[in-house]
């Protein structure tokens, strides 16, 4: 028993040693395209709602340009408008999450964007992440985003090239070509 723990031991150490890490530039691009494909579903849904809002204040807008008086229903359909587009932003975000956490956490450890460059996500051990592992790299990215976008820069500087997020959770971005 002893010998396959030593084996298994040696084996995550030489990997380790070995690995080869994906810094800043890669990771962008494959973010990039991985906006892309997500824009996709965002605008199938969006855009029947947007245009459906924007219908029903058309009306509005030129009575309001004579009249600078905001009338009820001119009121409600401001509401519409940013009822729509608070319901479309939490599509777009659950849309984001879901991507990113399914695809990290799936057999193939990655996104499409990071399957077209080459890389995949893994933990510090280099395995497959758990959902909740991936959501909670998802949800980290909220402070690389609040730190202006420094939490991910951070990739480009840290010997394992390890973002912001990466770091909170426990997680590394391997290339794999």
């Amino acid at each position: 028993m002893n010998e396959v723990t030593n084996i298994q031991q040696k084996t995550v150490s030489v990997s380790a040693d070995h690995a080869s890490y994906a810094g800043f530039w890669i990771r962008a691009a494959a973010f990039i395209v991985d906006c892309i494909i997500i824009s996709v579903p965002v605008a199938i849904v969006s855009i029947p709602f947007s245009g459906y809002a924007t219908f029903k204040l058309m009306p509005y807008l030129e009575e309001y340009s004579y009249t600078q008086t905001v009338s009820s229903e001119m009121a409600s359909a401001l509401f519409l408008c940013w009822g729509i587009a608070l319901l479309l932003q939490l599509v777009s975000a659950v849309i984001f999450w879901l991507y990113f956490a399914l695809f990290e956490s799936s057999a193939k450890q990655a996104t499409w964007g990071k399957q077209i460059c080459g890389l995949r996500v893994t933990d510090a051990y280099g395995q497959r992440l758990t959902f909740a592992r991936a959501t909670g790299r998802t949800f980290a990215k909220i402070l690389s985003y609040m730190t202006l976008y420094i939490g991910f820069m951070m990739a480009g500087w840290t010997k394992q090239k390890r973002a912001l997020h990466d770091m909170i959770a426990g997680t590394l971005v391997m290339k794999i070509r």
